[in-house]
């Protein structure tokens, strides 16, 4: 694996036209360590992107006083949130300029700086002080510092703007190509597509197998027979040359124990490749995520992204007549992405606990619409939307969901929740959806007077990447609270692996010696 990263950044450098000695090896280090965070970030989870990256600019042999990083993850000292908590301003700031590294600039940013500092909604844009500094990267870790003291609510976005500043711009983006990972991955290595639970990624296969006409068979894990199925696609696809897609191995721990060996010991055709879908789980045999290339892939972030993904995949043959049908399927889809984005914000705000709701739930709450509004139009093209049985519908979603929670508060959230969104008000001008979930008439927009499927995700469409805390129900400083969250728990991941690291050292100097 990391041999292949050194192979392409060298293969770059020979290929560059770059003459000057200093400025090559400064291109090849650059190259280097955002080839390997390219490469090794299709296997994290997003929220740990950052994180490694931070690890890498403390790894990488750049001019910059890295013993700020160590007094960015020293838990002693208190990070504090000045916007939400202005009372705790004066000890904030005393502490920063208790700090070596901070003080100088600290005497020297003015009050109305800091004051803007302080209040800013993104004062990750004007952090004061450090401009003495000659080294861009140790201007931008003190500022970073200053940011975890004083904002600890905008830690994230300013390690970004951090990474930035270190690696250059475009770093932190890059979009993962299933194509070019089949192309550059050996056919005894399995491609495991690791997912959070609820979530398939098994389509992604599916797509490029469309888009590049190539054989794959398909077998689904968790029947006794589907054992004897895998084993026989593997070993006719390893012979031919050909891919096999085996979903839900999760669901087989066992039979994963030895499949490495296995494909070793068919000696597979060049061409071969075979795809795993799984769910994260401890049952999946390290072994086999050491000889796979891991691919990690989670459930579409924001209501755009979500409703865009559950409405794409309802057939058209499921919204034939009667019309309404489509509406309330719509509906069903803004309920699906409410309930799982609420889940960002859990434990402590949206839902008490981390409830696995998944495509699942909203797979069958389609099917229950369906007979439904199939049974009250008997036949005809229109039904009136008086006709649905609204509070029957409204009672089975709730409860499809609700199988799994079992807080007397989240239920009775779950069902307000149906009760504000599958309704027969939809069905008027002017509804706002949007403004009912949320309590307030002011926020969103009405919804598209069409009777297709279309018309309802070109108003989706128009929804912003990122909503508002305020569009699933919650406080509008719910971001904020998840930002700071987010801030402690990356935090205190990038110590946990620095004191990793620094015990691997010793144990290996102690082997030295």
């Amino acid at each position: 694996y990391f041999i292949n990263i050194f192979g392409k950044v060298l293969a770059t450098a020979r290929a560059s036209t770059e003459r000057q000695p200093k400025a090559r090896v400064d291109a090849v280090l650059r190259d280097l360590f955002s080839t390997a965070f390219r490469e090794t970030s299709v296997s994290l989870l997003q929220k740990d992107r950052l994180t490694f990256a931070v690890l890498l600019a403390q790894a990488a042999p750049l001019l910059m006083d890295k013993t700020v990083i160590d007094l960015l993850i020293d838990e002693k000292l208190v990070v504090q949130d000045i916007s939400s908590s202005p009372d705790m301003k004066l000890r904030a700031i005393t502490a920063a300029s208790g700090l070596s590294a901070l003080r100088p600039a600290m005497s020297k940013i003015s009050d109305a700086d800091m004051h803007r500092f302080c209040t800013e909604e993104e004062a990750e844009a004007c952090t004061p002080g450090f401009d003495d500094e000659e080294n861009v990267n140790d201007q931008a870790l003190k500022r970073l510092l200053l940011v975890k003291l004083v904002r600890v609510d905008r830690l994230v976005p300013a390690t970004e703007r951090f990474i930035t500043t270190v690696f250059g711009a475009g770093f932190l983006d890059f979009n993962e190509d299933l194509g070019r990972i089949v192309t550059e991955t050996t056919s005894n290595a399995p491609i495991a597509l690791c997912a959070s639970p609820g979530f398939d990624a098994s389509y992604k296969v599916d797509q490029l197998v469309e888009r590049t006409k190539t054989t794959c068979a398909n077998v689904a894990m968790g029947s006794n027979e589907s054992i004897a199925s895998a084993d026989a696609a593997l070993a006719r696809a390893a012979a031919n040359g050909t891919w096999v897609l085996i979903k839900n191995v999760h669901l087989a721990p066992d039979w994963l124990q030895n499949l490495v060996k296995r494909i070793d010991s068919v000696k597979p055709h060049i061409d071969f490749r075979l795809f795993l879908s799984m769910e994260t789980s401890d049952k999946i045999p390290p072994s086999l995520l050491r000889a796979s290339r891991v691919l990690m892939y989670e459930q579409p972030a924001g209501i755009r992204a979500n409703m865009r993904d559950s409405l794409s995949s309802l057939p058209e043959r499921v919204l034939t007549q009667p019309v309404e049908k489509a509406r309330v399927h719509f509906l069903l889809s803004y309920m699906h992405a409410v309930v799982q984005e609420r889940l960002r914000y859990a434990p402590r705000l949206g839902w008490k606990k981390l409830w696995e709701f998944n495509d699942a739930d909203y797979d069958c709450c389609a099917f229950i619409l369906q007979w439904w509004i199939d049974n009250a139009g008997k036949g005809r093209s229109n039904v009136a939307p008086r006709s649905i049985p609204w509070e029957m519908l409204r009672v089975l979603v709730a409860e499809m969901y609700g199988g799994k929670v079992d807080d007397v508060g989240d239920m009775a959230e779950l069902e307000a929740l149906a009760a504000k969104t599958l309704t027969a008000k939809a069905f008027e001008d002017d509804f706002n959806l949007i403004g009912e979930v949320a309590g307030d008439s002011t926020v969103g927009m009405p919804l598209p007077v069409g009777t297709i499927k279309a018309d309802f995700l070109q108003w989706v469409n128009r929804l912003p990447e990122r909503e508002p805390p305020t569009y699933l129900g919650l406080p509008g400083n719910a971001e904020k609270l998840l930002l700071v969250a987010h801030a402690e728990g990356m935090l205190k991941n990038m110590k946990r692996v620095m004191e990793v690291l620094d015990e691997s050292e010793h144990v290996m100097a102690e082997v030295a010696v």
